[in-house]
Formats: structure tokens, C-alpha cells, sequence
């Protein structure tokens, strides 16, 4: 079964060696930026078994962590798919294929999408009610005793900060220090957190969730973490009014919502999430969607930008469309003639190659291209214009008119890293101004790319 997007051959053996019997389909699916998935029909005594298998990309471990949590998670209220096997040499775990469908707010049923939700909330809660020392989870040791799970999830955000070094965005260096300068105080609840919870992480039908996915993360934290995660995935795939999800989750048992701490999760969340796609993207593995990647690290960059802006009390900024371009240029390779090459491009893409195209897998990579052909095309297009609006706009903030976004954007981390000023309100919220208007810019030349997200921004957490 090797080949581009085909169940390699060393995991199709393992299969059939831990399932008792020859694989008959595999299905390759689209998922995040840490592992590979399949589902996969295996034949054994004239009956198929249906099963679903993850690989960790690299040597992340992250399959080794989802099967113990999900062997912990097993007897408990919340529902999850059975284990089947796993094997640390190859990074593979074999689950049971459950019944539902991934892709809420998508339902069978119209009616099915609001009790789906508030279920999700019910179990989110419960989840949070486990009792941490009846959870024998090796990788996670004894819960802490006299916990500070801010500082420790902000320390842990904070080394991938220092491994990733001179290469971390201005965005993210900012929001770190937001972050060290404005800990929730006075938490001490401990609870087992999924951390990525809400849609996408979830199979759902007939208005329940059947089973609660990608434990890889999970660690003893704050409830309201798992909140901010909700409000995240929020942004991809909605969700519904988030105050009335979390009033849900209260109701059914869970700790009293702190929308100030879970506005300084989802800040944590997105940069941390952020961070990581960055890393997924720094190598050069054929294995990664790195368009898909890309798009998700652009969102969750300006969602962090316009919450920070949400948590220092300053307006979220708008942005201007860019000016249109006349018509097709002369056959030059100046950056209008490069354009225009690229837009054929895309245009083949589109037209031509996506529809040729009956595997699903290939045809998502190939929708991938377009959308970066697009992001190309409107850099060349409108990458001038967008230099001069935020060279203005940091102008305002540092005192002067940067040499370049680039600079700017640098020197601002550095002011904002070292100067004990740069506390004032007024200057956070000039900052954070400043920071939201790069990031609407940079979804805006990526919009091909974002497709369908490239109006999704995150919901605030007041009322109006």
C-alpha cells in the first residue's frame, strides 16, 4: 500500500499483526500538524473490524501520551475509543473507529446542533469533576499538590519560545510578556484538561458527542484552560454563543467561569498553538500539508492579535481593503507581470487540476497550492501598499518611521520586553492596536489560503 497518501507499508503490517487479519481499505484524512491518521477495514473470521490508526509525525510521542490518557479515560463517564494497540518504535495507535462525524457545526440533523454543543459542555465539565488521583496517567505523574498552573503551562509556552530563539515572531514575543505581567492569581483547582478541546476534537451524532478525541496534550491544569480551547476552535467551527456555552457547562457541575482567566488562556492557547505550527513548519517532511498549516497558523496569529486587544480594553482595529489593481500587466517579471503568472496558475489549479482529481486526500493538497498561488499573487499585488499603511502605524507607536515593517515589528518586542513604560495602558493598547492591524493585513493578502476562515475571528467573552 505504499505511495503518496497510501497506509505505508510498516504500519499496514503492524495492523494486520495486532488486528488478526489482512487490511482490506484505508482512508487518509487531513489532520493537525503532529500526526498522520487512517481509517482502516480489517478482515478477521469472514467479520470487518473498523478501525482508525494515528502516526506522530517525528518523534513527538504524542501517541504514546493520547493512549495513556485515553486507557485512564476508559471506565469514566467521558466517552472515548477503545485502544486496540500501540507501538512506541513506529509513533502508531490503533483505535476503534467510532460512529459519528468530525466536522461540526456540519449535522445530520438541524436539530442536533445545540444539544450537540451543550453536551460537549456537560462532558467538559465532567471531565473537569474526575478526581486527578483515581487517573493513573504514568507521563503525568502525581497531580501538583499546591498548584500554579498558569505559571506552569506559561513556562512550558515560554521554552518553546526560547527553543525556536532570534527566528520567534514580534507577535509572539509580545504576547509572552503580556502574559508574565498579567498571571491569574488565586487559582488552585486541578483537574485533568484535554487543553485542544472543542469541534474538530469531538465525533458527534444524533445530538451527543460518541467520543472525545487528541489527548496528546492533556495535563493536570486549570478548567478554565479548556474553556479558552473551546472559544478557540470556536473560531474554525462555531460553536454558538460561547457565554451560553459556558453558562451550560457551569449548570452541569462545572467550576465557576472566570472569563478574565479564560481571556488569559486563550491568549496562552493561541501562542502556544501558534508557536507549534511554526515548529511543524520549519522542516521539510513531504508529510506535511504545509499550506494547511500555514492558514492555521495565520488565523490563530490574528485571532491572538485582536483578543490581546480584547484583554488590554482597546477597540479591535479594522483595516482598509487594498486598492484594485488595473488590468493584466505586460509580460515582465517585474511583480505586476509575476502576478499575473500566478494568477494563471492558480486559475490552472483550480480549473484544472482539483477536478481532475477523484482521491480526496490529493485533491485537499492540491487546493492547498491554489490557495498559496493566491497568497503569492496578492503580495506581489498589494505587499507594497501594505508596508507603507503599518510603517505609519508603527510610526505612532515606537516615535518614528521604521525602515521597514520587519524592523519595526522588532524593535517594538524589544521596547516592549525591556521597558518597565511599556505597562501604561495607553502604550499596551497602542501595541496591541499596532499588532492586530499586521495580522488583519497578513490574513487579508492570505484570504485564497484561509478560504473560508478568512472572515473567522474570534468571539469577545463579554456581553455587550
Amino acid at each position: 500500500m505504499s505511495g503518496d497518501g497510501a497506509l505505508p507499508d510498516d504500519l499496514s503490517r503492524w495492523i494486520e499483526r495486532e488486528a488478526g487479519g489482512p487490511v482490506t481499505s484505508a482512508r487518509r484524512h487531513l489532520v493537525g500538524a503532529s500526526r498522520q491518521a487512517w481509517s482502516v477495514d480489517v478482515e478477521r473470521d469472514g467479520d470487518t473490524s473498523a478501525l482508525f490508526v494515528l502516526r506522530d509525525l517525528g518523534r513527538g510521542g504524542g501517541s504514546r501520551r493520547d493512549a495513556a490518557v485515553l486507557r485512564a479515560l476508559a471506565p469514566t463517564a467521558v466517552p472515548v475509543p477503545t485502544v486496540h494497540a500501540h507501538d512506541r518504535e513506529l509513533g502508531a495507535l490503533l483505535l476503534e473507529r467510532v460512529e459519528g462525524r468530525s466536522d461540526f457545526p456540519a449535522v445530520d440533523d438541524e436539530a442536533d446542533r445545540e444539544p450537540t454543543a451543550r453536551h460537549l459542555m456537560e462532558l467538559t465539565a465532567a471531565l473537569h469533576a474526575l478526581a486527578p488521583d483515581d487517573l493513573p496517567i504514568e507521563h503525568l505523574g502525581a497531580p501538583p499538590s499546591a498548584p500554579d498552573h498558569a505559571v506552569t503551562q506559561l513556562a512550558a509556552v515560554e521554552g518553546v519560545a526560547e527553543m525556536i530563539g532570534d527566528q520567534l515572531h514580534p507577535l509572539f514575543a509580545i504576547t509572552l510578556v503580556w502574559l508574565r505581567r498579567h498571571l491569574p492569581a488565586g487559582r488552585s483547582s486541578t483537574s485533568l484538561v484535554h487543553s485542544d478541546m472543542g469541534p474538530g476534537n469531538f465525533l458527534a451524532a444524533a445530538g451527543r458527542v460518541t467520543a472525545v478525541l487528541d489527548w496528546e496534550v492533556a495535563h493536570w491544569g486549570d478548567p478554565m484552560e479548556d474553556l479558552a480551547a473551546v472559544a478557540v476552535r470556536d473560531m474554525a467551527t462555531p460553536m454558538g454563543h460561547l457565554l451560553d456555552r459556558f453558562a451550560e457547562y457551569e449548570a452541569a457541575g462545572g467550576a465557576a467561569v472566570d472569563t478574565t482567566v479564560v481571556e488569559w488562556y486563550r491568549i496562552l492557547v493561541l501562542t502556544r498553538n501558534a508557536m507549534f505550527i511554526g515548529l511543524g513548519l520549519g522542516g521539510d517532511d513531504p508529510a506535511v500539508d504545509r499550506a494547511q498549516l500555514t492558514m492555521y497558523r495565520t488565523m490563530l496569529m490574528r485571532a491572538a492579535a485582536l483578543v490581546l486587544c480584547d484583554a488590554v480594553g482597546v477597540a479591535r482595529p479594522t483595516v482598509e481593503p487594498f486598492a484594485p489593481q488595473d488590468g493584466p500587466s505586460p509580460a515582465t517579471f517585474g511583480r505586476a507581470g509575476l502576478a499575473d503568472l500566478v494568477a494563471h496558475a492558480r486559475r490552472d489549479q483550480d480549473d484544472t487540476v482539483r477536478p481532475a482529481l477523484d482521491d480526496a486526500y490529493a485533491a485537499g493538497r492540491a487546493a492547498g497550492v491554489a490557495g498559496v498561488l493566491g497568497t503569492l499573487e496578492g503580495h506581489l499585488r498589494h505587499g507594497a501598499e501594505r508596508d507603507e499603511r503599518e510603517r505609519d502605524q508603527l510610526a505612532v507607536v515606537l516615535g518614528r518611521r521604521p525602515g521597514s515593517v520587519s524592523d519595526g515589528l522588532s524593535e517594538l518586542a524589544t521596547v516592549v520586553r525591556d521597558g518597565a513604560e511599556t505597562t501604561e495602558p495607553a502604550f499596551e493598547g497602542a501595541v496591541a492596536a499596532a499588532l492586530a492591524v499586521h495580522m488583519l493585513h497578513e490574513a487579508a493578502l492570505a484570504a485564497p489560503l484561509l478560504g473560508e476562515l478568512a472572515d473567522r475571528v474570534p468571539q469577545p467573552l463579554e456581553a455587550p
